[in-house]
């Protein structure tokens, strides 16, 4: 449910309205934080003792998965650098 908060986020992002849909991204973003600070809080609750090994891999994932979608949702693979003619 989340990643498919994200991902229509992310194709709300134009670029006749960019400013619109990054605030939405944003959004869709600190949602997700917000879920997985809850996420975090409830195993504290539930074990406390594995919270410290779940929380660092669970930190790790998230980053890992936003940086994928991204690239992938926001078609940043499409763009590329300019490269200099030759001489």
């Amino acid at each position: 449910m989340l990643l498919a908060l994200s991902r229509g986020s992310f194709s709300l992002a134009t670029p006749d309205f960019p400013e619109r849909g990054m605030a939405l991204v944003a959004l869709a973003l600190f949602g997700r934080l917000a879920a997985a600070v809850l996420l975090l809080w409830a195993y504290s609750r539930i074990a406390p003792a594995g919270i410290k090994p779940f929380g660092i891999s669970f930190a790790l994932t998230f980053l890992a998965l936003y940086t994928v979608e991204l690239v992938r949702y926001a078609g940043l693979h499409r763009y590329a650098r300019p490269t200099r003619a030759p001489r």
